[in-house]
């Protein structure tokens, strides 16, 4: 009998351990970049307008095209800066070819989302000087990795040496490298926001679309306190089974 209900203590733990740790592993990749009707990695936002042909953008120049995964949603909103202050502009999702993946027996090609100052202006879909996107959750995200693309819609076309500016506060700013040929930049990072900023340079070509971003959920109290819970029950079972040969 005690070792039946040995077992089921075990088992309980077992299933408390098991409950929490996949929510802490889980991982969303918000593909910004993939435009084609009918793929199954097609990630349009929930809101905004048709505009430019193809593209996607912000109803308005002070909203956000909201993008939805799961239980996680992010907002991202664009900002340009003129006689020294940050106004409220478009937000676009850009791609390349039509929305169907077909452009002359080519599938399209999408870039990510970038910031329009005027939504007549269709030369400037991306961020670029004087330009900032802000990315904003509904909750706080585990932040690991962000992609990028140039304005050729690829990651070799930025000048060697070319940087960007990223931020989590809007504050303090953080200087890095375009990630040329990987299109991939790591980060370590926990919070419900993120900006993105070009650097300034006029000498290098530091254009460039957000494609995608990396995150997972922060695990709720809820999820902490049954990993706990757990951990307690099985350090308990073990120190009863230890008692008898003290």
């Amino acid at each position: 009998m005690k070792k039946i209900s040995h077992l089921l203590k075990v088992s309980v733990a077992a299933i408390c351990l098991a409950a929490a740790v996949p929510a802490v592993q889980a991982q969303t990749v918000f593909d910004f970049a993939n435009l084609t009707n009918g793929n199954s990695s097609n990630f349009l936002p929930t809101n905004g307008v048709s505009c430019t042909g193809g593209d996607r953008c912000s109803a308005t120049k002070d909203s956000a095209l909201t993008f939805e995964s799961g239980t996680i949603s992010v907002d991202a909103l664009g900002w340009y800066k003129t006689d020294d202050e940050w106004k409220a502009a478009w937000v676009v999702q850009d791609h390349e070819g039509a929305y169907n993946g077909v452009q002359s027996g080519q599938n399209a090609i999408g870039a990510g989302l970038g910031v329009y100052r005027s939504l007549s202006n269709n030369a400037d879909d991306n961020v670029t000087k004087n330009e900032k996107l802000q990315l904003h959750f509904n909750q706080a995200v585990i932040l690991s990795a962000i992609g990028l693309r140039s304005d050729g819609h690829n990651t070799t076309s930025w000048s060697n040496g070319a940087e960007f500016k990223y931020s989590f506060d809007n504050s303090t700013w953080y200087t890095a490298a375009l990630p040329k040929n990987v299109g991939q930049f790591a980060l370590t990072h926990t919070g419900q926001d993120l900006y993105l900023r070009y650097t300034g340079d006029d000498d290098k070509n530091s254009q460039f679309y957000l494609s995608s971003m990396t995150v997972a959920a922060v695990p709720e109290p809820e999820t902490y306190a049954m990993l706990l819970a757990g951990l307690g029950m099985l350090g308990a079972v073990a120190r009863r089974r230890k008692l008898p040969q003290a």
